[in-house]
């Protein structure tokens, strides 16, 4: 299953910090790529510096978001806390080969809510768009997160009870393997 997220509304120097959480957010739980409707060359450089360092094939990307709903091979979901709750929805979802995650920022137009397939929420209160995709991305692809491999990462962390524990790799010129530095 292909997952991608499209970050809605992204207000360049208010949005910084949570829309590139959400952009993280959506990597490290298995997105295969990140739209936003509004080019902040300050997030997008941070978001492809990490990917650059940690790995992966991760995307970050403009678009013009109205083009993207009605163009994109596969279902729409938008996460907002006025929709479905998502666990009466996720086993239908789970059958899409590509999907295609809505998170908000400011106030989601309404054609948003008629153009996308699935209108779920993770919770009936107010809360973080961060939260919301982490925990509908978790369920959805059933807690990959703790197994997905990232390829031509110079980073690896190496899980502890106790302490930080990173792992630094280098591709040597002749293959793609990594080495222990």
């Amino acid at each position: 299953m292909d997952v991608y997220v499209l970050r809605l509304g992204h207000r360049i120097g208010r949005d910084q910090r949570i829309s590139t959480h959400v952009a993280l957010t959506a990597r490290a739980f298995g997105a295969k790529g990140v739209y936003f409707d509004k080019y902040d060359e300050r997030l997008f450089s941070s978001v492809k510096k990490v990917v650059e360092t940690w790995g992966g094939d991760f995307f970050i990307q403009n678009v013009e978001w109205r083009k993207l709903l009605r163009s994109f091979d596969g279902i729409k979901v938008h996460l907002t806390m006025y929709g479905v709750p998502f666990v009466e929805k996720i086993e239908e979802i789970r059958k899409s080969e590509r999907i295609l995650v809505v998170v908000g920022a400011e106030k989601v137009p309404r054609e948003v809510y008629e153009i996308c397939d699935f209108n779920v929420s993770i919770g009936l209160q107010p809360h973080s768009e961060v939260s919301a995709l982490a925990v509908f991305l978790d369920r959805l692809l059933e807690g990959v997160v703790f197994s997905l491999e990232f390829k031509n990462a110079k980073l690896k962390i190496i899980p502890s009870e106790r302490g930080k524990k990173v792992l630094s790799l280098r591709v040597t010129k002749n293959d793609d393997t990594s080495d222990r530095v």
